[in-house]
């Protein structure tokens, strides 16, 4: 029976559902349930096809033959955010509500549940801070937390069908306990998808996240922060974010929010951070100034020119050259890219 398995796979596939996002390593559709009375019923479903993640209470249901979903059984609950998680004999995660997070330190694997108003108002004073000083909270930047369910807080996964959902024991399907409701186990994923389209959208009506353009990137530079912090380097700011590397762009408005791409800059060195891969590339000083510029305005030539103090024509042409460059590597400047983690 394929229950359980090494804790890089475990690892992988509940941040994939816990963030509502893909994760690198992780499979495009993920099922935690509720209760392990419902499998059979779920492994009827359509969503389910070869490789599909499943968390399940207990061991003692085996998957339908020929199945193909690989299953992990768990121990705790979901639906507290402040439970611990045992998935098979040696995996632990703790759940804790975003409000404390300020308070209590990440002490090892943890999600980050922003359930109650209270968390929602942490979240977003935070998100405020970080956007006006630069100053991002110490658990979001933690190597080990996880910041769960983010399309419920503004942030648009790039996938065009919901990949990641909880089942509940009434039999209610949503993507997390506390998140969007997608329907029921009698309908169909597409009926599903479309309940998270709409769901989506609602969230993005919401006061809280319309206000806040750009609400989906402090998220990303939050991620790319804590991966910066893994791989050496500390103490780097996020351009956009309590200032820029080009100080004029102080006083310009933001015409891309949306961008997934991010400049991190600190001491003369900088690196340009893509959300959607979760890879980093080293710039030079110039390249960097450029770049800071065409996240902010797009690739207006002659408003790059004006900001930097350059000729027209020298713009022009460094801005293809840093367009063809990442263009390659998938990488496209001035346009909404919906990302994972």
């Amino acid at each position: 029976m394929p229950v359980n398995g090494d804790t890089r796979s475990i690892a992988a596939n509940l941040m994939s559902w816990a963030r509502g996002a893909d994760a690198p390593n992780g499979s495009s559709k993920v099922v935690v349930l509720e209760d392990a009375s419902l499998l059979s019923t779920v492994m009827q479903h359509e969503f389910l096809d070869t490789g599909t993640a499943m968390f399940v209470p207990g061991a003692g249901h085996p998957p339908a033959v020929g199945s193909g979903a690989q299953m992990f059984s768990y121990v705790g609950d979901f639906r507290d955010p402040d439970a611990d998680i045992q998935i098979g004999e040696d995996f632990y995660v703790q759940q804790q509500s975003y409000a404390l997070s300020a308070f209590v330190p990440v002490g090892g694997p943890t999600i980050l549940r922003a359930c109650s108003d209270n968390d929602l108002a942490a979240f977003y004073r935070d998100a405020d801070t970080a956007r006006s000083a630069g100053k991002f909270p110490a658990a979001l930047l933690h190597p080990q937390s996880l910041l769960g369910d983010v399309p419920a807080l503004g942030f648009l996964p790039r996938a065009v069908e919901v990949g990641h959902v909880y089942v509940a024991a009434s039999g209610e399907v949503l993507t997390s306990p506390s998140g969007i409701r997608l329907g029921a186990l009698d309908d169909s994923h597409q009926d599903w998808s479309r309940s998270w389209a709409s769901g989506m959208y609602e969230v993005g009506q919401r006061p809280d996240v319309r206000e806040r353009p750009w609400i989906a990137r402090f998220m990303l530079a939050a991620d790319a922060l804590r991966h910066a912090t893994v791989r050496g380097l500390r103490g780097m700011h996020v351009s956009g974010f309590g200032g820029h590397l080009v100080p004029a762009l102080d006083q310009v408005e933001d015409r891309v929010p949306a961008t997934t791409s991010l400049l991190l800059f600190k001491s003369g060195v900088a690196h340009l951070h893509d959300g959607a891969t979760s890879r980093t590339y080293r710039l030079g000083s110039d390249a960097a100034k450029f770049v800071d510029v065409m996240l902010t305005v797009g690739s207006d030539a002659a408003e790059a020119a004006r900001i930097l103090g350059c000729p027209e024509p020298l713009a022009e042409q460094s801005i293809t050259q840093i367009e063809n460059s990442f263009r390659a590597k998938g990488i496209r400047f001035g346009s909404f890219q919906s990302a994972g983690f």
